[in-house]
């Protein structure tokens, strides 16, 4: 049986595979997710304050660069995966595979909520660790100040390390 626990200041130890567990990202930024061992699928809930394209990355060295993210975009109603192949808006590549489910991105009362189920392990991306062991995922969220994909500037970005 494989057991994945998140340890959340002032609470008890919870196993991500049978409830939903909480991570706040930022001061304005909370992740929700929860894994399917049987389906091999890690289902996310980003929450952020205010009205803005966004974006969750999975990434091998904490680097922007050749890391994989699920960009939500409020004004084209759209979640999908892209390749970073750089900081720059065009080297921001749409991938080839578009594999997520229960894809959603929507604002209620001045908050962007992008939800997603994504595969653990796909060919030809990043593998998303999970069980025992204590395996950590590298990731990167980032956040615009529109709706329209753009520059995240300096202040609306974090990297942090989540064990699922």
């Amino acid at each position: 049986e494989i057991v994945t626990t998140v340890a959340a200041e002032g609470a008890a130890t919870m196993d991500c595979t049978l409830e939903m567990c909480s991570y706040e990202v930022a001061e304005s930024t909370s992740l929700k997710y929860q894994v399917n061992v049987l389906e091999g699928t890690l289902s996310m809930e980003v929450i952020h304050d205010g009205e803005s394209w966004l974006g969750l990355a999975f990434s091998k060295d904490g680097g922007m660069i050749n890391s994989q993210a699920v960009i939500g975009l409020p004004k084209e109603n759209t979640v999908q995966k892209f390749n970073l192949g750089g900081k720059e808006i065009a080297a921001i590549e749409l991938m080839e595979q578009q594999s997520l489910t229960d894809a959603s991105i929507q604002i209620v009362d001045g908050q962007t909520i992008m939800k997603f189920t994504k595969l653990l392990d796909e060919d030809g991306e990043i593998e998303i660790l999970s069980g025992p062991g204590g395996m950590k995922n590298i990731m990167l969220f980032a956040h615009g100040s529109g709706l329209a994909l753009g520059y995240h500037g300096p202040d609306a970005r974090v990297k942090f390390e989540l064990t699922l």
